[in-house]
């Protein structure tokens, strides 16, 4: 892929890893010359009288059949497992292809980014989609995709630096800024009961509203003029406020807010750094 003036510079490529598949191939020629082999030095020299088999010849059919089964259906989980559209990151947007269907998403478009972890992990995100709205389509690249790590950060990065003057110029026109959130209990449910992607990006969710004076949560308004300050902590990446008397009045969980990097600059331009403060 070459860069272009509107996507920018090309970065990188991440697809599905091939490396099960490739193992899968191996095991297919494996058990197929293992039953071929059971074929001809077994099976047919009995059948044929030129050697004795005291036991049923049909079990050995039958475990060439098992043999051949079991390869069959490894090559056919590591042909599902292998399948997923192919990314193609650039300075300014992500380039999605299904078999040669393109299809590009910009940076200043995407409004939900929703960081999780699979597998065997507890912690550290693995996974990251992306949509343009509460209503568009997921687009989810898994721990399955090469790179991921740095597929990652580079999204989460570049989307920082997009879209974020985008929402402070909307919030200085006196317009708001949603959020879209899920209820921390329910991301750590999934982390023991999802069975797949989909399963993962199949959660409810709740919106929250950010003016450049104030945050409206559910039936809570908090004031920025009434905050000391906003934070991450370090161990819990837990988001909170603060107000002048030094209570919590806002806590949410990193990962339970989509878009949490910018939710994060946000918050520390309009309370740590006061930008409307004075207007």
């Amino acid at each position: 892929m070459k860069s272009n003036p509107e996507l920018g510079t090309f970065v990188r490529k991440s697809a599905v890893s091939k490396a099960f598949l490739y193992f899968s191939y191996g095991i297919l020629v494996l058990f197929t010359s293992l039953s071929i082999f059971i074929y001809f030095k077994l099976i047919v020299p009995v059948t044929e009288g030129a050697m004795n088999f005291s036991g049923d010849i049909s079990i050995v059919y039958y475990s060439i059949v098992f043999i051949m089964g079991l390869a069959l259906l490894i090559f056919a989980i590591a042909r599902y497992l292998s399948g997923g559209l192919t990314f193609y990151l650039y300075e300014n947007g992500i380039v999605t292809d299904k078999k040669g269907i393109m299809e590009t998403l910009y940076f200043k478009e995407i409004q939900d980014v929703y960081l999780f972890t699979s597998g065997k992990r507890l912690f550290g995100v693995n996974n990251i989609a992306v949509r343009k709205n509460s209503t568009a389509d997921w687009y989810p690249i898994s721990a399955r995709y090469s790179g991921i790590f740095k597929v990652i950060e580079f999204i989460r990065s570049r989307h920082v630096a997009v879209y974020v003057p985008l929402l402070l110029k909307k919030l200085e026109e006196d317009q708001s800024v949603n959020f879209n959130f899920v209820d921390f209990k329910n991301l750590a449910m999934k982390q023991f009961t999802a069975i797949n992607t989909n399963s993962y990006l199949n959660v409810s969710t709740k919106t929250m509203q950010v003016f450049k004076d104030r945050l409206v949560v559910e039936s809570q308004t908090i004031y920025f003029k009434e905050v000391l300050s906003f934070s991450v902590t370090d161990w819990t990446n837990q988001m909170q406020l603060m107000n002048k008397d030094e209570k919590i009045v806002f806590k949410k969980a990193f990962t339970s807010v989509f878009s949490g990097d910018i939710f994060i600059a946000l918050l520390d331009e309009l309370v740590n750094k006061n930008k409307f403060l004075n207007q």
